[in-house]
């Protein structure tokens, strides 16, 4: 029970510093083999392998929305009785966010976070996302 309360803890420190735009801190909890993969057909869209990579999408993520706030409505812990970091934890959120072009959107997720030895192996976003302009021009795909 212990385990999941720091796991609980540590994605909420992640997305708490995702909302700070603290990027270094954000990704002191990620592995150097991560996995990060982003649903949507837009050039944000995809699967990113090593943390550098990982990283690069979180900056230009920063980058295109500038203002953004996770609002974490719930979230589970797949083995509540994990003491040696090695879990999965689902962070069920509601997103508002404006992008670098002044357009504004909400959204609401799952981000599903595989951990392996206190750190994130791979992350994944489950959402509903439209794959019309509205999607393509908040990620600065179309004009």
């Amino acid at each position: 029970m212990i385990g999941a309360i720091i796991a609980r803890q540590a994605v909420k420190s992640g997305f708490d510093a995702l909302n700070e735009r603290n990027l270094d801190k954000f990704m002191k909890a990620w592995g150097d083999n991560c996995i990060w993969i982003y649903p949507g057909k837009v050039t944000a869209g995809g699967r990113f392998v090593g943390k550098d990579e990982v990283r690069k999408w979180f900056e230009k993520f920063q980058y295109q929305f500038p203002q953004m706030k996770f609002i974490i409505n719930h979230l589970g812990v797949g083995n509540i009785f994990d003491l040696v970091g090695n879990n999965v934890i689902s962070a069920q959120w509601d997103l508002e966010l404006v992008n670098k072009d002044g357009m504004s959107f909400s959204n609401s997720g799952v981000t599903l976070l595989t951990i392996k030895g206190a750190k994130v192996i791979q992350g994944q976003d489950f959402m509903t996302v439209s794959d019309g302009d509205e999607y393509k021009m908040l990620w600065g795909d179309i004009k």
